[in-house]
């Protein structure tokens, strides 16, 4: 039998078990609740968190997108600049071109006169270099390219002029969209994101930077005797630009002889011996003082000699001056009016002084003469020489050194993107405001999430090969840093840290 005993502690057993039933229950509870915790606080980091990699990320792309936009038209102006300078090349090649070849026909024509053809006829036994210069149909030629030359200059001039008008336009264009620009490609980033197009920019900071940029270059003279038109101007006649044919055209004329002479050919007892003739041509072109006309001027001289021996045994040189005072052409585009000068505008290199001579020495005659006459009717007498604008930066002088910062760099484009905290899906969106009884919920200042980044465009052309460009050819020829122009499309887009007018700005905007 059972004692009493026994069932009294089998009834304290039970007892025990009874309570000690549904206390694991507890800590599971409160561990779930430690874990439900901390799953929506790493719900929302973690959202918040790559909401704000994914912001910042458009940002730098919107930034970016505006700063290769303003490289562009930087190099866009360079690219039209040097469209510019090389159709202004080309006119002053259309000038020289006139000149050169009335002066042919001129010479061509002299080549028929009674003094030399008497003596093309008893002089040199041979003369191929005479007889097909004579047959050449240089007249015809001439009267054809001056019929041609005048709409020619005229069309590049005008053309010269659409330039200025599309490189402006451009600018303008640059200025007034890059903002919008910058927000098509953060909201492709980032469809819930925008730029904050009124609180941080068109009201107050980034429509500022904007106009700062669009001033750092300007829109400069061209043909008004200032530094900045100078400096255009030396860009068009340097001798990288031009080429010799307009600088210092020293061509000779294929009409010549050098040949044995015919017999009886020395008077007298003389025996002839040798025979040379040759029209000694000179000719350039400058552009003048007020680089507002090009003027070109070309003169030939015809000269020889006849070599006789005298029975003596004595050589007896007997000049052949069959060409009297030679022969002279001129070409103008500009104002009509005369030379005024032989040297023109200081920059003219030194080989077009004189026209490249043609106003000395064996020239010297005709050339003289042609000056004193004047050029001649202008191609374009409404334009000509150097049109009126061109744009550059708008201080020339040499910054403290050649970093990105001082060429260009300096004027950044600031935006600040938003992206509101409604389109965020932290715990209080997934599940409702009970979660924020939890003590997990994100902070943002006004419901708004914000990104901040700056990109610049800066010019870069260093005085050696760098190994960050696979390129060859990116040395200067003298060996030194480029400064900041537009002249040159080496203008690049790069991020910058964002300045600290515009951190504090977002801080404090609503």
């Amino acid at each position: 039998m059972i004692s009493t005993l026994q069932l009294r502690q089998e009834s304290l057993a039970g007892l025990q078990k009874k309570t000690q039933a549904g206390q694991a229950l507890i800590f599971t509870l409160l561990f779930a609740a430690v874990t439900a915790i901390v799953c929506l606080i790493l719900y929302n980091s973690g959202k918040l968190a790559n909401t704000k990699t994914q912001l910042q990320n458009a940002a730098d792309a919107g930034a970016y997108s505006g700063a290769v936009l303003l490289a562009r038209d930087h190099n866009f102006a360079a690219y039209t600049n040097r469209a510019m300078v090389a159709n202004q090349v080309s006119v002053a090649q259309l000038v020289s071109l006139k000149s050169y070849v009335d002066d042919a026909a001129a010479t061509h024509r002299r080549m028929g006169n009674t003094a030399h053809t008497t003596t093309s006829n008893v002089v040199p036994a041979i003369k191929p270099g005479w007889l097909l210069a004579k047959i050449m149909p240089i007249q015809a030629i001439a009267a054809a390219y001056d019929a041609a030359a005048p709409g020619l200059v005229v069309g590049l001039d005008r053309l010269i002029r659409i330039l200025e008008t599309a490189q402006e336009a451009h600018h303008t264009a640059t200025a007034v969209n890059v903002s919008l620009v910058a927000n098509q490609v953060v909201q492709r980033n980032d469809p819930d994101a925008s730029v904050s197009l009124m609180n941080f920019q068109t009201a107050a900071y980034t429509a500022n930077q904007v106009r700062e940029w669009a001033v750092y270059t300007n829109n400069h003279r061209a043909n008004n005797r200032s530094a900045e038109s100078d400096r255009f101007a030396n860009v068009v006649v340097d001798a990288d630009s031009t080429d010799t044919f307009i600088r210092d055209r020293e061509s000779t004329l294929t009409a010549n002889w050098a040949s044995v002479p015919r017999p009886g050919a020395c008077a007298g007892a003389a025996v002839p011996l040798f025979t040379v003739y040759n029209f000694n041509h000179k000719g350039g072109t400058i552009l003048s003082a007020n680089q507002q006309r090009w003027m070109a001027l070309d003169a030939t001289q015809g000269i020889g000699v006849l070599i006789c021996i005298t029975p003596a045994g004595a050589p007896l040189p007997v000049p052949l001056l069959q060409d009297g005072r030679g022969g002279s052409a001129g070409a103008l585009a500009g104002t009509n009016g005369g030379y005024g000068s032989r040297v023109g505008f200081a920059g003219n290199p030194s080989d077009t002084r004189n026209f490249g001579g043609a106003t000395t020495g064996l020239t010297a005659v005709p050339g003289t003469a042609r000056f004193r006459r004047g050029p001649g009717q202008s191609l374009d007498a409404s334009t000509g020489g150097l049109q009126n604008y061109y744009r550059d930066v708008t201080d020339m002088s040499t910054p403290a050194n050649q970093s990105a910062f001082e060429n260009g760099a300096a004027k950044p484009f600031t935006i600040e993107v938003r992206h509101a905290g409604t389109q965020i899906r932290t715990s209080t969106r997934v599940i409702g405001n009970g979660a924020g009884t939890i003590k997990a919920e994100e902070a943002l200042k006004g419901d708004t999430m914000r990104a901040m980044a700056s990109g610049a465009a800066y010019f870069f052309r260093a005085n050696r090969d760098s190994t960050a460009f696979n390129r060859a050819g990116w040395q200067r020829e003298d060996s030194r840093t480029e400064m900041a122009n537009l002249f040159n499309p080496y203008w690049q887009a790069q991020l910058v840290e964002n300045p600290p007018a515009a951190l504090l700005l977002s801080v404090t905007a609503p």
